[in-house]
């Protein structure tokens, strides 16, 4: 499958997956094995070509499936809860079995307790609920970019965190009305983790390729153990 033709298929599934609350676009990435080159094309500003089969893909299935995906799952809502959950689960085992493979005695003591780690913190994250954040433009600023840091990092929605900790209404709606009070420093908060957080992302998986990978299955598992 050529690259292209593989960013093109992951966007479109990307967009389905940002229709649905509970799994980030980066898991679907990493699932085509498009994510460390798509971090490497933001980060450095470099095969920027990519991402316009990426982005095609993900308009066709934004504008193409949302009202069938917001039926389906308004209809089947346990139902898609449980594959997504399941499908999390088992790719975070996956992710996890297949970095381990060869490694030393310590190496695997290392990565395990890492990947317990971050599935303790994926479980956490997911199950967070109505912690009634504070809101204001610096609050604002730190939710705008922690949210975005997760549509980078696999395993944990942006959209989820905005909902559990109890400010996702406010957001969606000062899209809706246009409320710039609100967008301005939400945006700010974005734009800040685009510009730092690939460079970041792209800088540890050249060094701890393997480690960051553990976490990003711990991550996804945990996640996905907290929707079902």
């Amino acid at each position: 499958m050529s690259i292209r033709l593989r960013f093109l298929l992951a966007g479109f599934c990307i967009g389905l997956a940002e229709l649905l609350p509970g799994i980030s676009g980066a898991t679907v990435a990493l699932m085509f094995g498009i994510y460390k080159k798509l971090i490497e094309c933001i980060s450095k500003l470099k095969d920027l070509d990519l991402l316009v089969p990426l982005l095609l893909g993900m308009t066709v299935s934004v504008f193409g499936f949302s009202k069938l995906i917001n039926f389906l799952f308004l209809n089947y809502t346990n139902l898609f809860e449980f594959f997504i959950g399941i499908l999390m689960i088992f790719y975070g085992a996956y992710l996890f079995l297949s970095n381990i493979q060869k490694s030393k005695r310590k190496e695997l003591f290392i990565f395990s307790l890492l990947f317990v780690i971050s599935v303790a913190i994926g479980v956490a994250i997911g199950n967070l609920s109505d912690l009634d954040a504070s809101v204001g433009t610096f609050p604002l600023v730190i939710y705008g970019f922690i949210a975005f840091s997760f549509l980078l990092i696999p395993g944990i929605s942006g959209s989820a965190f905005l909902l559990a900790i109890g400010i996702y209404p406010l957001i969606i709606g000062s899209v809706a009305d246009l409320n710039l009070l609100v967008l301005l420093p939400f945006a700010i908060g974005m734009l800040f983790s685009l510009i730092t957080m690939p460079k970041l992302i792209e800088k540890l998986l050249s060094k701890f390729d393997k480690n960051i990978y553990m976490i990003f299955a711990g991550f996804i598992l945990g996640a996905g153990s907290s929707i079902i």
